[in-house]
């Protein structure tokens, strides 16, 4: 006498599901990194050079750069930049020595301190933030800005 029995299916059931498969996408998915020009300099790391391309750089440890086509820059308590950014937004909480051109706008967290040419469209400082050197608002000095850094570029 024979019992036919059901057969198990060619791929099995998971038995829990797994939350990294869940998460990860397929190969055939388009990606949609969203992180892919962001840059973090870490505490302790140190970097030199010119920085271009990136949406977001996030300066925890020391960077001396030339930073280009770049649209914001975060500088944490423990962040030293010194050179010279031209930006759309910047934000800082750490030490900022060089030139600095904000198109937009420039917070300075309490303990933040820039020094230097400074250019921005508008400031908003916390208390205990520092700001020194040459300050403006100069629209001007902005359009200039923005005209060496792509002639430099090359655009």
């Amino acid at each position: 006498m024979s019992i036919d029995l059901p057969r198990r299916p060619a791929t099995p059931f998971p038995t829990a599901p797994n939350a990294a498969a869940a998460t990860t996408p397929s190969p055939e998915a388009p990606k949609t990194d969203t992180k892919a020009r962001q840059m973090r300099v870490g505490r302790g790391l140190k970097l030199s050079g010119q920085i271009t391309g990136c949406d977001r750089l996030l300066v925890e440890g020391d960077v001396e750069a030339t930073l280009l086509e770049c649209s914001t820059i975060e500088l944490a308590g423990s962040g030293v930049f010194k050179g010279a950014a031209t930006v759309d937004d910047a934000e800082i909480s750490g030490r900022y020595e060089g030139a600095l051109t904000v198109r937009k706008r420039l917070f300075i967290h309490a303990g933040g301190q820039v020094t230097g040419t400074i250019r921005y469209g508008q400031l908003e400082v916390d208390l205990g933030g520092q700001l020194s050197g040459d300050v403006g608002t100069d629209v001007l000095a902005i359009a200039r800005e923005e005209l060496r850094a792509s002639q430099k570029s090359g655009r």
